[in-house]
């Protein structure tokens, strides 16, 4: 399986910060934000679970190991679906990289082109 992503994470992250260029992508990907990208965003109605259960509010955030807010169930096992719609999501500055342009997600875009 080969996976590009254009998220401002890991090794990917470690290459901007190397060349320099971590400033200019993220000034580039908050410039391009769409707020017409948010409704769809995957993490406002997916979750994602790692090997031991614990949750999280994206795939990306799973990478970084963010986990959902500490308020909430941490694993799987005690999931509550009326937490889980009322949550407040876990961001950072990664998430710029789901809302640029016409969004992204395990889907594809989110929002139309205009």
């Amino acid at each position: 399986l080969y996976t590009i992503t254009n998220m401002p994470i890991k090794r990917f992250l470690d290459y901007l910060r190397r060349s320099g260029n971590e400033e200019r992508y993220m000034r580039k990907l908050i410039a391009a934000f769409n707020p017409a990208t948010v409704e769809g965003l995957m993490c406002r109605t997916l979750m994602s679970v790692d090997w031991t259960g614990r949750l999280y509010d994206c795939d990306f955030n799973q990478m970084l190991e963010l986990a959902v807010a500490p308020k909430l169930p941490q694993q799987i096992a005690d999931f509550d679906p009326v937490k889980f719609v009322a949550r407040r999501i876990m961001t950072g500055s990664h998430c710029f990289g789901c809302t640029a342009g016409a969004g992204s997600s395990c889907g594809g875009a989110v929002a139309a082109n205009s």
